[in-house]
């Protein structure tokens, strides 16, 4: 990001409005990156992305009173965030994944090559990152699914079919993995049951509030796990991101999609505004807020990149 850039987004970030409206508004913006994953905890929130091909990694953290960008140094792009007790992971091209306290992170080595598109864990001793080469089948590396046991990453995925998995999130002994041609994996008690939808549409994020309370995002369709998966909801168009919390269930996707389901009720907003763009991460904050990040990530590189945010509800940033 360029210091213009930022400049920008910190007078957008530094003073929170006390008319804040409910409802969408465009914010932390405009970014020279897109973005692709957001997360959060207790006073800040990190927003992750980058150039795909046309510029290098995009890290940023809000701290309630602005924005600023994190120095990677990387010029891989990053495709997730998460948190883990105290520490913050990211993940992404070239097998990348960063830990950190939120302020400074430093790599760990993954000893894989491919992209790693998602990362979950439960502790300091139990991280999961996942990824692979999407289209690339038998002949590339993928069924990447690898374990960190506190000291290193070891493979420790489901049997391998050549696919690339996009996703992973956990609760309790269960933790789901999604990936291409419907594939979703779930391991309970140590052992890889096999979950595959009936759809040849990638589930490109899984993201649960329990173990008997897991979302599915493929293609123009919604899936919910309660002990049986089953399709709730069909999008208007593709849908890449599903995130849930005690405020409600958020899909995002292309052509600006952005769907709520609160007190068991959907709400499409896809025309509020943000609403010309496509978005791939959610996140359901624990205040209630929720978030989505995009870009003009679907078009191909080279290409000057975009970054685009939308939180609904108040405060805003």
């Amino acid at each position: 990001m360029t210091r213009a850039i930022v400049a920008v987004a910190l007078a957008v970030a530094g003073c929170p409005s006390p008319e804040c409206q409910d409802g969408w508004k465009p914010v932390l913006g405009p970014l020279d990156r897109s973005v692709l994953s957001i997360w959060g905890r207790a006073g800040e929130v990190f927003l992750v992305g980058g150039g795909l091909g046309a510029g290098g990694a995009l890290a940023l953290r809000w701290d309630g009173t602005g924005v600023a960008e994190i120095a990677t140094g990387r010029s891989e792009t990053l495709w997730w965030v998460t948190g883990v007790g105290d520490d913050v992971w990211m993940v992404g091209e070239r097998g990348l994944a960063l830990r950190g306290d939120g302020r400074a992170f430093a790599p760990v080595a993954t000893g894989v090559d491919a992209t790693l598109y998602g990362v979950w864990g439960s502790g300091p001793d139990d991280v999961w990152v996942v990824g692979g080469t999407p289209g690339g089948g038998g002949a590339a590396p993928n069924d990447i699914a690898l374990h960190w046991d506190g000291a290193s990453f070891a493979p420790a995925g489901p049997p391998g079919r050549g696919l690339a998995f996009f996703k992973v999130w956990g609760a309790a002994d269960d933790v789901w993995v999604s990936g291409e041609g419907g594939a979703l994996w779930r391991r309970a008690a140590g052992a890889w049951e096999d979950h595959r939808l009936p759809t040849s549409a990638s589930i490109t994020t899984v993201h649960g509030c329990a173990a008997d309370d897991v979302w599915a995002v493929a293609g123009q369709s919604v899936w919910h796990w309660d002990g049986t998966w089953t399709s709730v909801r069909d999008t208007l168009s593709v849908a890449n991101g599903v995130s849930c919390g005690a405020a409600g269930v958020l899909v995002v996707g292309n052509g600006g999609l952005k769907l709520r389901r609160v007190d068991g009720a959907w709400h499409d907003d896809t025309r509020a505004d943000p609403a010309s763009t496509d978005f791939h991460g959610a996140w359901v904050a624990p205040g209630g807020q929720m978030w989505a990040g995009g870009g003009n990530f679907n078009v191909p590189a080279p290409v000057a990149r975009k970054g685009v945010v939308g939180e609904y509800g108040c405060p805003a940033p």
